[in-house]
């Protein structure tokens, strides 16, 4: 997934089951088990404030550092 304004604002119009199960996608698709944090609905409800407030700035600096991990986790053994 491409980290832009579009892509917050497709997010921003998921209802709270699918965007969490979104964020599980995306998580296990980078290696991450979400499984043992039991995200609530009080978590999706923080994201998403979170995603609605994101600056350009934010995006792009989050979708950086996105990048960079990705490429790290990558270059490991």
């Amino acid at each position: 997934m491409k980290l832009d304004r579009k892509a917050l604002d497709r997010l921003l119009t998921l209802n709270d089951t699918q965007l969490k199960g979104v964020i599980e996608s995306v998580a296990a698709e980078s290696g991450l088990d979400l499984s043992s944090f039991g995200i609530s609905s009080k978590d999706i409800s923080s994201i998403r404030k979170a995603l609605a407030g994101a600056t350009d700035e934010d995006i792009t600096r989050a979708a950086a550092d996105l990048d960079a991990w990705k490429k790290n986790k990558r270059s490991r053994p």
